[in-house]
């Protein structure tokens, strides 16, 4: 953390491209769907459109800080926490996620992130059908789970559980329909050994033939699965769908999985390269049958930023403001991470672009992060796999002080021994903790239970993470599997921890680019939130006082559509 963090400065949606674009088609967009198709845009779509057109406006509503020191008041717009189009609330939802996941889901052992693309005619299914999206992630984490356990079985280990995170992306980088899944897997296995204590065994990198084995048998399982359901028949998958929209989104399905038209910009910027987590990357990637399978990003044990980075990744925004341009003849140009030509900017028709950010908006009960196996809410390792906040670690106590009596339920400390049911809580509390080692050294750490137990309660304290390189050798155990405190200090001595799947507006903000604003920019003292301001007349006699805008920029009525758009779909898109 810098010592002396900038101010926050109020973002200014309505001047951006993005905000001008939907103000000013999205009635029109909307009358022209509801008109040519039989059935209209979905009401998510049109709700998140308009949401997003209130999002950061101050005229719907703010909160107010303000500084007792010198009487400073600073102004934070509502946001409209949608999912899809808003780049802001979309940012604000990869940096929770990453944050959320590093700190409490995922433990500090070797990840492997496997990027699974789907066929082009099975896209649409898995966009708009949750059941369909559901089982080939449900398929894919299994055939990789199994392919750890058959790497681990030769290595005489057996009986191994593996984890793993899903998290589903519906845009390509040119902005069009393309689901696929990454998916961050705990590069290894998990066993107990003989006194129930939770050992990783780390993986070696897949070979090629496991990546063939691994996409085979997820093609021939999915098939047969949307077989079964009816989506698909007997003959080629591309052949039992139906090719013709008969609503709104389809169509604009239909679009964003088009190549659409590419064309050189003059005095264009160089394209920036690809955004990508810091991590090394091999070349391990297979095809078959339209199915696409990379598994070249692997991240190391104790390297928690770059872990958090690869979940930010995959939980990323799925347009970026900078990349949009406005033409002087009214068109959009949007500039893509790859392209198979030297064109480096799909160039869009106002309600092109809506179309296509109407496919990418994810349904109602669509969930975009997933837990599978020992990282399953359901699973019963989780408890002794995920990480834990070292405030919630007793600290090593000085043998010549007393503990306190605990309390009974009548609240009187009276120093009597615990019911028989908090027996294992009460070791867990007296167990001294190890310092947090990286994993694979050679020192083997672990606490010993207290030896005033008898010797039932000293085999059920706590099960610890441990560390095995394969093949077999001795493990490192590190108990309680706490967060480290390279990882802790990070995060300034816990004040920026994720304690909640949802972090607080302003530790997110520090913690994600270094921003406190809790300061206040003139004198740099601090900031405290007075008041929550809903009310159209409060709010409005509140910013004609600090001469800013009273009212809200006021969406475009709809006109023909004929000149500017026809949802038709134009040339296929690259895979």
């Amino acid at each position: 953390m810098a010592s002396l963090a900038p101010p926050y400065v109020p973002r200014r949606p309505t001047e951006t491209v993005l905000y001008r674009v939907v103000r000013e088609s999205l009635d029109t967009f909307v009358a022209h769907a509801r008109e040519t198709y039989e059935r209209p845009l979905p009401r998510y779509v049109e709700n998140e459109l308009r949401a997003y057109l209130r999002c950061g406006v101050f005229s719907y509503g703010f909160i107010r800080c303000h500084c007792d020191a010198c009487g400073h008041d600073l102004l934070v717009a509502f946001s409209c926490k949608g999912r899809g189009v808003c780049p802001s609330c979309a940012g604000r939802r990869m940096a929770n996620t990453g944050a959320h996941l590093v700190d409490r889901v995922v433990p500090d052992v070797p990840v492997r992130q496997f990027v699974l693309s789907l066929p082009h005619e099975l896209r649409m299914l898995a966009a708009f059908k949750p059941d369909v999206l559901t089982a080939l992630s449900r398929i894919f984490v299994e055939e990789v789970f199994r392919n750890y356990r058959q790497r681990a079985e030769r290595h005489g280990i057996d009986a191994g559980e593996g984890g793993a995170v899903t998290l589903v992306q519906r845009f390509g980088g040119s902005l069009n329909l393309n689901v696929h899944y990454h998916v961050v897997f705990l590069d290894g296995v998990f066993t107990r050994d003989g006194r129930s204590r939770v050992q990783f065994h780390p993986a070696p990198p897949p070979e090629s033939g496991d990546l063939t084995s691994i996409v085979q048998r997820v093609h021939k399982r999915a098939v047969a699965w949307l077989r079964r359901r009816g989506y698909v028949d007997a003959r080629a998958p591309e052949d039992g769908l139906d090719p013709t929209p008969q609503s709104a989104i389809e169509a604009c399905a239909a679009i964003a999985m088009k190549r659409g038209t590419f064309a050189p910009l003059p005095n264009a910027e160089s394209p920036e390269t690809a955004d990508a987590p810091d991590a090394p990357r091999v070349h391990l990637a297979v095809e078959h049958e339209g199915w696409n399978l990379h598994a070249g990003v692997h991240i190391a044990a104790g390297d928690d930023l770059s872990r958090e980075r690869l979940l930010r990744y995959g939980a990323r925004p799925a347009l970026a403001m900078d990349r949009l341009r406005r033409l002087p003849d009214g068109r959009i140009a949007f500039r893509v991470k790859y392209s198979r030509g030297r064109s480096k900017h799909r160039l869009m028709t106002p309600l092109e672009l809506m179309a296509r950010l109407a496919a990418i908006i994810p349904p109602p009960r669509y969930p975009l992060v997933r837990f599978h196996g020992v990282l399953g809410p359901r699973s019963s390792w989780r408890k002794d796999v995920v990480p834990k906040p070292r405030g919630a670690v007793v600290c090593t106590r000085d043998e010549t002080k007393q503990r306190e009596p605990r309390r009974t339920r009548r609240g009187r400390g009276d120093g009597q021994a615990p019911p028989p049911g908090r027996a294992n809580a009460d070791a867990r509390d007296s167990a001294t903790p190890a310092e947090s080692t990286s994993p694979g050294t050679a020192a083997s750490i672990a606490p010993s239970p207290p030896p005033s137990l008898p010797e039932s309660l000293r085999a059920q304290t706590p099960t610890a993470l441990a560390t095995q390189p394969l093949p077999a050798a001795k493990a490192t155990f590190v108990a309680p599997n706490v967060l480290s405190v390279a990882h802790w200090n990070r995060l300034a001595g816990g004040e920026l921890y994720a304690a909640a799947p949802r972090m607080a507006w302003g530790p997110l903000l520090r913690r994600t680019f270094d921003v406190d604003v809790q300061e206040c920019p003139k004198c740099h003292g601090r900031l405290r939130l007075i008041a929550a301001i809903i009310d159209p007349p409060v709010a409005r006699a509140i910013l004609a006082s600090l001469d800013m805008p009273i009212t809200a920029p006021v969406p475009s009525r709809a006109r023909d559509p004929t000149e500017l758009f026809e949802l038709e779909p134009s040339e296929p898109c690259a895979p």
